[in-house]
């Protein structure tokens, strides 16, 4: 069937993003895989390397709450591209003078905060693309299309930057991520071009207060708006129940197998959440009409699994659950986001998305301590169940949510 040039222009902007998000992803993963490895093996310290994350997670912070400042002042598209593009030119900069750079880990903290800095800034553009560039009625099959290759590409990243390290060493990897990097910045130009609705930088008066506080107020304002985000946050408490050393603990005191199952474990999750994507995208019209249902049933069935999982004791059951939780999450996953895009302004996205990663990450570092305390002192079969439970209170609040909504989720208006 042949193309109208209409057609592969409403295409090309998507595709490019889709390349563009994608190249991103896999430059984070290798980027953190060759950083972390450099650090412990140049200062043998697992504390020194466990800095990393903690560095990444504070500029986040900082970069979240200071973001709606940055947005107020340039426009959407040139902060997308330029900020990825100084993130990349930073990259640069340490690949240029590794040697020198890594001799001082100081040094090479003050790289990892600023780059850090330039994700917390930019991350919230990058999920607030897609409705630029997609109609609201293909928003769902879009956004499982990006789960996909998103997912597929950090297994990917995880698996090679871990033997790329060992036989082509940091520089030559990290070389890599750099072409990446810039690749990525040049389709990124190229969609910006295609931006549907572009709406740039506003002329009204502010405070700094006002502009730092807007994006909570979005979040706060609107009853089914707060109810999506505190269901975000609960399941993001319950997401640290998948970090590696509790899963590590579980394999060994729950399944009574060797370190192997652990990889067993998380390559079976993985497969689950591009099996997911791919369900998504089959489904994607169901999932467009009914929103509010599709994140119900999708936690709904996730604690169940969740629960099981935590429960048994046969191996073979574990790995089939994981799998299993794959579709329910991505379902669930993908709904939220889209019911985040269609219902909210596009120029309003980028500073909710900040405020929404703020609470995110917050909760997450204070959920990591509370399953290893859990695991520690109750038990590591405490933390699934617990965990499940979280994703049970989820799923209820999202049937609440339909009960209370009538209307399709894609009628009700969020816009301030």
């Amino acid at each position: 069937m042949d193309l109208s040039i209409g057609d592969i222009m409403k295409r090309i902007p998507f595709y490019s993003f889709w390349f563009a998000k994608t190249s991103i992803a896999l430059a984070d993963v290798i980027y953190i895989m060759v950083i972390t490895t450099f650090i412990y093996q140049k200062t043998d310290s697992a504390l020194m390397a466990s800095l990393f994350p903690l560095f990444k997670a504070l500029a986040n912070l900082i970069a979240g709450l200071t973001s709606p400042l940055l947005y107020k002042k340039f426009t959407f598209s040139k902060l997308l591209v330029s900020l990825q593009g100084l993130k990349a030119l930073i990259l640069t900069f340490l690949l240029l003078g590794f040697l020198p750079i890594t001799n001082h880990v100081y040094v090479l903290s003050l790289f990892i905060l600023v780059i850090s800095f330039m994700e917390g800034w930019g991350n919230p553009l990058l999920n607030s693309v897609t409705p630029k560039i997609v109609p609201k009625e293909n928003l769902v099959k879009a956004n499982s299309s990006l789960s996909i290759t998103t997912q597929s590409v950090q297994i990917a990243g995880y698996s090679f930057t871990g033997f790329a390290v060992i036989n082509w060493g940091h520089n030559s990897t990290l070389a890599f991520n750099v072409v990446l990097l810039w690749v990525s910045v040049l389709a990124l130009y190229i969609t910006s071009k295609y931006f549907i609705n572009n709406v740039e930088v506003q002329v009204e008066n502010k405070s700094k207060w006002a502009l730092m506080n807007e994006g909570w107020g979005i979040l706060w304002r609107n009853q089914t708006l707060r109810m999506v985000t505190l269901m975000d946050v609960i399941e993001g408490m319950a997401g640290s129940i998948w970090i590696g050393a509790i899963t590590l603990v579980y394999v060994k005191e729950a399944l009574n197998q060797g370190e192997q199952w652990w990889g067993f474990i998380n390559a079976s999750y993985y497969i689950g959440a591009i099996f997911g994507g791919i369900i998504t995208l089959f489904i994607a019209k169901t999932i467009q009409k009914h929103l509010i249902f599709s994140m119900a049933i999708g936690s709904l069935l996730f604690s169940i699994f969740t629960l099981i999982y935590g429960l048994t004791s046969i191996p073979i059951l574990a790995l089939l659950l994981c799998v299993a939780m794959g579709p329910a999450y991505q379902i669930r996953d993908v709904a939220q986001q889209t019911a985040f895009q269609i219902n909210i302004q596009t120029e309003h996205l980028p500073k909710v998305y900040a405020s929404q990663g703020i609470l995110l990450s917050t909760v997450t570092g204070l959920s990591i301590f509370l399953m290893g305390f859990i695991a520690d002192f109750v038990g590591v079969r405490a933390v699934y169940i617990f965990g499940s439970i979280l994703i049970f209170i989820s799923a209820i609040l999202s049937f609440t949510l339909v009960k209370a909504n009538k209307k399709k989720f894609s009628t009700v208006d969020f816009k301030s």
